[in-house]
């Protein structure tokens, strides 16, 4: 136990140290040059305390510095109500070790990576302004409290992003890969950049009315924001959330099953424990379509009688880091395959489209379920991707469209933003879409 721990035992009724260093290293190539090289390592801490029913918290660089756990009383002497308590002892289950030749990635590595990526797209498409990022993240990550949790989990992930704007358009592709696993050559990625790059070089516009809609891995944010929104325990707390009385009900497709996977080896994201020292582990949020678990933190668990479900993160919608307070996120999701290429979900449509982002998300009310954005994709017509789409809006709610989902792909991949997830190509029925 931290001697910080140790010393707050005497000062304060509760507390908790929450620590994160980080070592970073990060190569990115802009329009065909490199950009930039950046090796970094950071460290930064937070203190939270409970004393005399109330918290407080204060922030350093190292749970060395003097001062932290009375500059933290002294917060709490001003500070909210403290209504749960901090994790307490308990057993962590055991997840993927670290893999040493990841760890032992150099940016001279990754150079070569990007300079070899960049040659192979350029030796089949030399127009393109092409951006290709690779980085290395190890993290070490300590949650402590005076009620006896010891968390301690060392990490080492990697991101290799490829891109290029579309000519014209104001938005780029971009093909993703996250692992924990060494980077070599991804062939694969960049056989799908090229194809979906050459699907942008045409335009088209669909009709107007519902139609049938293909969600890529990537643009999966889409609808499990929403989701989310609807299973995090502040809006359960304040019943705002409409699945708010419905564990147990069909909310989703039967096709459609999520699972907060914390542990199961062979991805990124792994951790043993949330940003408070609870447990994870893996549990079904949704199966077969039927809710079954929400997202709890301990103070919102603690409000609804419930213990904590081990999603604490510190982040929000669009951002975070160690200051933040932590909140139920969704840690690592995972949706499990089905059986049917993605391609061949694209032959079996007379008119459809394929959506791997969208633009003004914000602007829906996915509290309740339901987004509205300008899609960023391709038009599929006869069986085949005619062009990338302009001027096209869809809106759906995932309480309503998501019921009627047709196939789910034997692809996955991660989402580009937002959410730890991998997930598949979902093919929703019928999708409300407006062109001009």
């Amino acid at each position: 136990m931290h001697q910080l721990i140790e010393r707050a035992k005497n000062a304060v009724d509760q507390a908790e140290l929450y620590w994160k260093q980080k070592h970073s290293i990060e190569v990115s190539y802009e329009n065909n040059r490199l950009q930039e090289i950046a090796e970094d390592d950071l460290s930064s801490v937070a203190v939270r305390v409970i004393n005399e029913g109330k918290m407080g918290s204060t922030f350093a660089v190292n749970p060395d510095q003097e001062g932290l756990i009375e500059q933290a009383k002294t917060a709490s002497s001003h500070g909210d109500r403290a209504t749960f308590s901090f994790a307490s002892a308990g057993d962590y289950p055991a997840v993927e070790p670290v893999d040493a030749e990841t760890a032992a990635l150099t940016s001279e590595k990754l150079v070569t990576l990007c300079e070899s990526t960049l040659d192979e797209i350029r030796s089949r498409r030399d127009d393109l302004a092409l951006g290709v990022y690779a980085s290395l993240e190890e993290q070490s990550l300590r949650v402590e409290t005076t009620e006896g949790a010891q968390g301690h989990h060392n990490s080492a992930e990697t991101q290799f992003v490829i891109s290029a704007p579309i000519k014209g358009a104001g938005i780029g592709v971009y093909k993703v890969d996250l692992s924990t696993t060494p980077l070599t050559t991804p062939h694969g990625l960049i056989d799908e950049f090229l194809e979906w790059y050459g699907w942008t070089e045409k335009t088209s516009t669909p009709a107007t009315g519902r139609l049938p809609v293909i969600f890529s891995p990537d643009s999966s944010f889409l609808y499990l924001l929403p989701l989310w929104a609807g299973l995090e325990g502040g809006a359960l707390e304040k019943k705002t959330s409409p699945v708010v009385e419905r564990l147990g009900d069909q909310i989703l497709s039967e096709k459609l099953t999520i699972f907060e996977d914390s542990i199961s080896p062979g991805g990124f994201g792994a951790r043993p424990f949330d940003d408070e020292g609870v447990a994870c582990g893996k549990r079904a949020v949704v199966e077969n379509g039927v809710l079954q678990s929400f997202l709890l933190d301990q103070r919102t668990g603690s409000a609804l009688g419930q213990a904590s479900t081990g999603n604490a993160s510190k982040r929000e919608l669009f951002g975070g880091g160690t200051e933040t307070k932590p909140t139920p996120w969704p840690l690592r999701w995972q949706m499990p395959a089905g059986t049917t290429p993605y391609r061949d979900m694209i032959a079996s449509l007379d008119e459809a489209l394929l959506v791997y982002y969208g633009m003004g998300f914000h602007s829906g009310n996915y509290p309740q379920g339901q987004f509205s954005i300008q899609a960023i994709g391709f038009h599929i017509k006869a069986g085949e991707v005619v062009g990338r789409l302009e001027n096209t809006m869809i809106s759906a709610n995932i309480y309503e469209d998501f019921k009627n989902v047709r196939e789910v792909s034997a692809e996955r991949g991660p989402s580009l933003g937002f959410l730890n997830v991998q997930a598949p190509y979902v093919l929703v029925d019928s999708v409300q879409v407006a062109g001009s």
